[in-house]
């Protein structure tokens, strides 16, 4: 199904309701927490993907369905449904009586779905070609509607979720997949196939939707519920706080400390009784006590969901901002900063969460996001790193100390800097020269002519 990003809210000083509080956004704080680059719908040319055995492991599609708890009867929806893999899981469950209703916007796809369900002799499932603006579903009659690894496609996500609502019934749920972009477990499928629970919650909340539930049960989705924020429901929400206005209103303590070169520890415990969902944003900054130890800063957006009394634990995935400084210990108390503390740094995270890029008139280029590729990154943008006082420190298992930097350049440039003035831009022909991939030869050539 094609789908991409639309923008909800406007650019500049704005306002967004967020756990029902109004939180004034800057123009920065904007732009970082919102921007996904879509992704490219797959065609129907690559439906038997979608059907690989290989997905009954990697996504566990029997244990989504058991926590929608379906049952004989129901009406469901699968948006985006391809091949119609979930469509017809649930078609089994919701018989006698039920209708799966299964939407596409690929007359082919649902040529391809009809084809799979007949051999399988179901007789409950009802093909709907949708358009990216509208999933031409029923209005008010859909019990469950589950959209499994397709929203970050959606071209148009205001109408389409305008549209999800209207079909919902009084009772009915959203189930949404998304792979994470937060921990690394997603980081094997491309950059704009992912979202994080902070990007979700963003622009789902501000289509009229609430949070009722958030699993973290799959080996690298998330799985949210959602439900129409109309206020006629008794079932508890999942009320969800950026980190920052949670310390602010006292709602959470939180204390952080040095764990190793990739992360920060951190203990968290709300004050109240309720549960609550906490995110944080990519570059969030962590200070070191001294001038002997470095700043860390997240690589990532981060969640974490205080439900128990006391105090959690919550890793945050980080990278060293002094080359020249010692890591911090479990004994560094760390002072938790905004993502503006180092605006270079930020910017340059902020694009590789993004995690991709174009020369030209190019397909879309993804290069790998790495520890040693972030790392690499930051000293270039933020300490103006040579190629030689770095190269030790950068090789990685998985990519060649030329091969992170290389990628890196990419990202620095992508953040706005220009590379060319940069010390590493010195030993750009040892960098450069033997380099097998053809997105980072097109773009060095770009940076030379």
């Amino acid at each position: 199904m094609v789908h991409g990003l639309t923008k909800i809210l406007s650019i500049g000083r704005a306002v967004f309701l967020m756990a029902g509080l109004v939180v004034p956004v800057s123009a920065q704080t904007d732009r970082v927490d919102r921007h996904r680059v879509p992704a490219e719908f797959m065609s129907y040319r690559g439906a038997d993907w979608l059907e690989r055995a290989e997905r009954v492991e990697q996504e566990e599609p029997g244990r989504v369905l058991d926590m929608m708890n379906l049952s004989p009867g129901d009406v469901v929806a699968d948006v985006g449904c391809g091949s119609g893999y979930y469509a017809r899981r649930m078609a089994k469950r919701v018989t006698p009586g039920g209708t799966v209703f299964c939407e596409d916007i690929q007359p082919e796809m649902l040529q391809v779905m009809r084809e799979r369900v007949r051999e399988e002799g179901l007789t409950n499932v009802e093909a709907i070609l949708g358009t990216p603006m509208d999933p031409k579903l029923p209005a008010g009659e859909i019990d469950w509607v589950i959209i499994a690894d397709v929203y970050h496609e959606m071209s148009d996500p205001e109408p389409m979720l305008a549209g999800i609502r209207r079909a919902l019934a009084p009772t009915g749920r959203v189930a949404l997949l998304e792979y994470r972009v937060e921990d690394g477990s997603g980081d094997q499928i491309k950059a704009d196939h992912v979202m994080s629970v902070r990007q979700v919650l963003l622009e789902w909340q501000a289509a009229g939707f609430e949070l009722e539930a958030l699993h973290d049960f799959l080996p690298s989705q998330h799985l949210f519920v959602f439900r129409v924020a109309d206020g006629a429901s008794q079932d508890p929400t999942l009320v969800a706080y950026d980190l920052f206005d949670a310390l602010n209103t006292r709602l959470i303590e939180v204390e952080a400390r040095g764990s190793d070169d990739e992360s920060v520890a951190l203990r968290i415990r709300r004050t109240g009784n309720e549960s609550v969902l906490i995110t944080s944003p990519v570059a969030m900054y962590f200070e070191a006590p001294n001038e002997t130890t470095r700043d860390m800063v997240a690589r990532r957006d981060g969640w974490v969901i205080l439900d128990e009394e006391g105090w959690q634990e919550w890793s945050i995935r980080a990278v060293g901002r002094q080359r020249d400084r010692d890591l911090p210990t479990s004994d560094d108390v760390l002072a938790i900063r905004p993502s503006s503390t180092a605006p270079a740094v930020e910017a340059v995270l902020y694009q590789i969460q993004v995690g991709v890029y174009t020369v030209g008139n190019s397909p879309t280029l993804y290069p790998p996001r790495t520890h040693v590729v972030e790392q690499a990154a930051v000293w270039i943008a933020d300490a103006d790193e040579s190629y030689r006082g770095m190269e030790s420190e950068i090789a990685g298992p998985r990519v060649p100390p030329q091969y992170a930097t290389a990628f890196a350049l990419v990202f620095v440039e992508q953040a706005g800097i220009d590379v060319t003035t940069r010390r590493v831009w010195d030993d750009r022909q040892t960098i450069f020269r033997g380099l097998r991939d053809q997105g980072l030869n097109s773009w060095y050539q770009v940076q030379t002519q």
